[in-house]
C-alpha cells in the first residue's frame, strides 16, 4: 500500500480555486485550509500566507480531511495519503484514496502510521471511505460497516461523522444524526438543522452544522451541558437508567450560527462550501480567503477572447483573466446554465455553449439564447455543443443540426441553418470545426463531418476506435483527433486514420480531451496528459499536471494551458522538453 514517488515535476504555472473547503488544522504555526484547490496556509490573524498544490509534492489538490499528531499533518487527498512536516514538506504515506482520517488523539507519528496501515488492512475493498471511529467505518454510498464483523446498515446520505458509544455508534450523515445501539438498531436522534450537514467535533460536544448556517450542539450528558449552552441551543443529552439508554433533546439559547454553507468548524474559525475560510471577530465572520479567484477546478473549456484567457467550467460558470490577474466570474443568470460544454470568439462576441443554451457576450453585456426561449439564430435543441470559427461564420451546433452566425453581429444573424442527416444519432455528444468543415461526434454512431457540401459518416472498425466519441479536435486544413470513452483515440491527416487504442505513453484509454498540435496532437486522459507524433506513431507521456482527469487543452506554441478536474496547468508539451524532464 505505500506510495511510489509523489513528487510533482515542475510546472510553469499551477492555478486553483481554493473556495469550497473541506477540513481545518492548526499547524506549524498557521491555520491550515484543506480545499479543492490544495491547502491553503493562513497566519492565525487570518492572512493569507500561500497555497500549497502538486508542485509543493500532494499527490492531488483536491484535500478532503486532515489530522495532526503534533509534529506532522496527515493530508488525505484524493490521489493519496502524505504527510506534511512543520515546514510543509511533503512524505508520501499509503496509496488510498480516503476522504476522511481517523483520529490521531495522542498518538505518536509512528504510532498514527502504524494505526492508519493496520485500518487500511482491514477495510471492506471497493468503497470510498468518507468516516472512521475504533470500531466502525462510513462510506460515501451510505454504508456504515462494523470492522472486524460481517454487520453492515445503509443510511441516508455519505457518512460524515462516527463516534463509538458504550455498545454502538453515533452516525451523522449529510441528511441526518443517527444512533444504532448494541443489537445494532437504527434510530434517528433529534431535530437538525437544513441540509446538506456537516459535523465538527470540540471539547464538549459535536456541532451538527446546517447549510444555512444553523448549528446545534450534539453531545454527551452533563449536569450542566444545558445550563451552559448558548440561548436557543438543541442540546442532545442521554441518560443511562440501568442497561437502557434513552436518548433526549433539551433546548437552550441559539448557539453562535456559522457562515451559510459551512463545512469545517474550529475555535473562531470556518470553512464553507463554496466561499472559502472565515474568521470570527468581534462583528462577525470575516471572510479571509482571497476573492478573485478562478471560477473553478473542474475545467471543461479553455479559449482566448481578446488576448484574455477564459475559462469554462464543470458546474460554477466561466471566468476571464483581468489585467491585475485576478479572474471575473459570471454565473447563471448571465449564462443560461454553470455547466459549460464549448467556448469560442470571434473577436467581437464571445461564445458560451452551455447545456442550457448559448451565453454571448458582446463586449458590453450578456444575453441568453436557447431552444424554446430568445432563439434568433435557430437552435434546434437546448443543449449545445460547441461553437467554433468556421469559414462562414460562428458555427453554433446542437443535437439536431448547426446554426452559423455572422461573426461580431449584436444581435445575432443567422446565415444558415443546417440540419443533420437523417437517421445518424440520437445521442450527439461534443462538436467543433476549422475552416470549411464541422465535425460532431456521437455516443453510438462515430464521427459526422459537413464539408461545404455534404455530410461523411466515420465509423469504427474502418476509421474509428470506437464509436463513443468523447473528445474532438478539429482544423481547417481537414485533420482531426477524435478520443473515446474507454477504447484510446484516432487521428485523421485529411486522407487517412491512424487508430490508437492504447500505448505505453497513454496514461488511459479512456480520452476526454484533445487538441491538434503540429505534426500530432494532444490527448487528455483520465490518468493524465500525453503527445502524439502523427509522423512516427509514438505516444509520449506529459510530466503531471493539476489533477490527472484532463478536460481541456489549449495548445500555445510549445507550451499548452491544461485544463483538469483540480486546476489549470500550463506546462511544455515539446517532445524534446518533455524528454529533458
Amino acid at each position: 500500500m505505500m506510495l511510489s514517488t509523489l513528487t510533482a515535476l515542475a510546472l510553469a504555472a499551477t492555478v486553483t480555486n481554493t473556495e469550497t473547503v473541506h477540513d481545518l488544522e492548526p499547524f506549524g504555526g498557521h491555520v491550515v485550509a484543506c480545499t479543492e484547490g490544495g491547502l491553503e496556509l493562513f497566519t492565525f490573524a487570518g492572512r493569507p500566507v500561500r497555497v500549497l498544490t502538486v508542485e509543493d509534492g500532494l499527490p492531488g489538490h483536491f484535500c478532503r480531511a486532515l489530522e495532526s499528531t503534533g509534529d506532522r499533518l496527515f493530508v488525505a487527498t484524493d490521489e493519496g495519503l502524505v504527510s506534511l512536516d512543520t515546514g510543509f514538506r511533503v512524505t508520501p504515506v499509503l496509496d488510498v484514496r480516503w476522504q476522511a482520517l481517523p483520529a490521531a488523539e495522542d498518538a505518536s507519528t509512528p504510532d498514527y502510521v502504524s494505526r492508519l496501515e493496520s485500518l487500511a488492512a482491514v477495510l471492506p475493498p471497493g468503497a470510498t471511505y468518507t468516516a472512521f471511529s475504533p470500531r466502525f467505518a462510513g462510506t460515501a454510498e451510505g454504508r456504515l460497516f462494523e470492522l472486524g464483523t460481517s454487520r453492515a446498515w445503509a443510511l441516508p446520505g455519505p457518512v460524515r461523522f462516527l463516534s463509538d458509544t458504550r455498545d454502538g455508534v453515533e452516525v451523522g450523515t449529510s441528511e441526518g444524526a443517527f444512533s444504532i445501539d448494541g443489537r445494532g438498531r437504527l434510530a434517528a436522534v433529534g431535530t437538525v438543522p437544513t441540509g446538506p450537514l456537516s459535523f465538527s467535533v470540540t471539547e464538549h460536544d459535536v456541532r451538527i452544522v446546517g447549510s444555512d448556517g444553523d448549528v446545534r450542539a450534539w453531545g454527551a450528558a452533563r449536569s450542566d451541558t444545558a445550563a451552559s449552552a448558548p440561548s436557543g441551543a438543541t442540546v442532545l443529552t442521554e441518560a443511562t437508567n440501568g442497561d437502557t439508554r434513552a436518548q433526549g433533546i433539551t433546548h437552550a439559547d441559539a448557539m453562535p450560527s456559522a457562515p451559510p454553507g459551512a463545512t469545517a468548524l474550529t475555535g473562531d474559525w470556518a470553512g464553507t462550501r463554496a466561499s472559502g475560510v472565515f474568521l470570527r471577530e468581534a462583528t462577525g465572520w470575516r471572510r479571509v480567503t482571497p476573492t478573485g479567484q478562478l471560477c473553478g477546478n473542474h475545467i471543461t473549456a479553455l479559449t482566448r477572447h481578446k488576448g484574455r484567457l477564459v475559462v469554462g467550467t464543470f458546474d460554477r460558470g466561466v471566468c476571464w483573466q483581468r489585467d491585475d490577474g485576478k479572474w471575473q466570474t459570471f454565473r447563471t443568470p448571465a449564462l443560461p446554465s454553470n455547466q459549460v460544454l464549448g467556448l469560442t470568439s470571434d473577436g467581437q462576441n464571445l461564445y458560451v455553449a452551455t447545456t442550457y443554451g448559448l451565453g454571448l457576450h458582446d463586449g458590453k453585456t450578456w444575453t441568453q439564447l436557447a431552444y424554446g426561449g430568445r432563439n434568433p439564430v435557430a437552435l434546434g435543441k437546448l443543449s449545445v455543443l460547441g461553437a467554433s470559427r468556421v469559414e462562414e461564420g460562428v458555427a453554433l451546433v446542437d443535437g439536431r443540426g448547426m446554426s452559423v452566425v455572422t461573426p461580431g453581429s449584436s444581435p445575432l444573424s443567422l446565415v444558415r441553418r443546417l440540419p443533420l442527416p437523417d437517421g445518424w444519432s440520437e445521442h450527439p455528444s461534443v462538436a467543433e470545426g476549422a475552416g470549411r468543415f464541422v465535425w460532431m461526434g456521437s455516443e453510438d454512431r462515430g464521427l459526422l463531418r459537413w464539408d461545404g457540401e455534404r455530410w461523411q459518416r466515420f465509423h469504427d472498425g474502418r476509421d474509428l476506435t470506437d464509436n463513443w466519441v468523447t473528445a474532438l479536435s478539429t482544423d481547417a486544413d481537414g485533420r482531426a483527433i477524435a478520443g473515446t470513452c474507454q477504447d484510446g483515440f484516432s487521428y485523421f491527416d485529411g486522407a487517412r486514420w491512424t487508430r490508437v487504442h492504447t500505448a505505453p505513453g497513454l496514461p488511459s484509454p479512456a480520452i476526454v480531451s484533445t487538441a491538434l498540435v503540429p505534426g500530432g496532437a494532444l490527448v487528455g486522459t483520465l490518468l493524465g496528459a500525453s503527445y502524439f507524433d502523427a509522423g512516427t506513431g509514438a505516444v509520449q507521456a506529459l510530466p503531471r499536471l493539476a489533477d490527472p482527469r484532463v478536460y481541456a487543452v489549449l495548445p500555445e506554441g510549445d507550451t499548452a494551458l491544461f485544463g483538469t478536474e483540480g486546476g489549470l496547468s500550463l506546462a511544455t508539451w515539446k517532445p524534446a522538453a518533455v524528454s529533458r524532464r
